[in-house]
């Protein structure tokens, strides 16, 4: 059974904040950064938001859409150069960018594919991720079904938004989502973690070490993520929340960061699976909610995005059970009470 003190002596660290609708942001931090320096948490130390990068990847694509770059509904092969996704048999997918967002496009990922990278490994290009050609991934990202017929949940598929992304601004993807959102609201902690952003953040914030199952530090502390778009994100409970304050301002017109058409077409469920948004999850009437789940850490996000209202919680230990079992979803249910 889940309660505060049993979820505290599971998790080196736990970092988590809460919105109420009035705009009131609390923070409580329990635990270590790192166990071995005896570093504390506190509310500026950087977590692994793993899959919450999804959401962040989402509003990159969704400004291209904006400013009529891309068209949402179009193949994203028709804007691909460098390389296309294919069919089982070898022919030209027809599979929309909407639908890769949504996580209908087709795509099947392998089990456990993307793990397993060191910084002390060679780098990893894009490019032989999708082409299956690293021990980090070994399945060709490919559209092994028709679009919309199946919800099959794919870092695989982020990691084609990702080249999409790349081909239309002739950038790195860190660099991108910097330009796109970050550097907007002036968040200082919340970055993807290229090797070169890793090695630069690691001298300017404190990043939580993360832990495996066994309670073991990760070596090299953070391990290498080639696909940034998916699971590449790193943050803080209060950054966060301000992303989602910003996305909620969007949805009522009131931001300049994402038009309200753009960030409320990311809210529309799909038409076949009504949890499916665009790069985030419905979670009931108006709420959004997107999980991470990596070998360094666990994250959750929750938030309304009528009212304003949020919780987030990040952890740096893979507990090896999801957030229901592991007690974060038992922390984020409970952030109010909590901070």
């Amino acid at each position: 059974m889940n309660d505060l003190e049993t979820i505290r002596n599971r998790f080196p660290g736990i970092s988590c904040a809460y919105r109420d609708e009035a705009g009131k942001v609390t923070m409580k931090c329990f635990g270590l950064a790192d166990k071995e320096e005896n570093v504390p948490v506190d509310e500026n130390t950087a977590f692994p938001a793993c899959s919450i990068s999804k959401f962040i990847t989402g509003i990159c694509v969704m400004k291209e859409f904006e400013h009529g770059r891309i068209d949402i509904e179009d193949p994203v092969n028709l804007y691909l150069r460098r390389w296309k996704l294919l069919t089982l048999s070898g022919e030209e997918s027809d599979a929309s960018i909407r639908s890769l967002l949504s996580h209908t496009s087709g795509i099947i990922d392998g089990e456990n594919g993307f793990y397993g990278l060191r910084r002390s490994d060679p780098p990893v290009s894009l490019l032989d991720v999708l082409d299956g050609k690293t021990s980090y991934n070994n399945r060709p990202a490919r559209a092994e079904n028709p679009q919309g017929t199946e919800f099959e949940y794919s870092d695989a598929g982020f990691c084609v938004l990702q080249m999409l992304l790349e081909e239309l601004e002739q950038k790195p993807y860190e660099v991108i989502a910097d330009e796109f959102v970050f550097a907007p609201l002036k968040t200082q902690s919340t970055f993807f973690a290229s090797l070169t952003n890793l090695n630069d953040y690691e001298n300017k914030i404190v990043m939580a070490t993360g832990y495996d199952e066994s309670g073991l530090a990760i070596p090299g502390k953070f391990p290498q993520v080639p696909d940034l778009a998916a699971s590449g994100l790193w943050s803080t409970p209060k950054e966060l929340l301000v992303i989602a304050k910003e996305f909620t301002h969007a949805c009522n017109g009131e931001s300049t960061l994402l038009q309200a058409k753009s960030a409320l077409e990311m809210t529309k469920p799909s038409e076949r699976f009504p949890w499916a948004g665009l790069g985030i999850f419905m979670d009931g009437e108006n709420r959004l909610s997107i999980s991470g789940w990596g070998e360094n850490g666990q994250s959750r996000l929750k938030f309304n995005y009528r009212t304003g209202e949020a919780a987030v919680v990040m952890v740096n230990l893979n507990p090896g059970v999801e957030q229901s079992e592991s007690g974060v979803e038992w922390l984020i249910n409970n952030a109010a009470s909590i901070v």
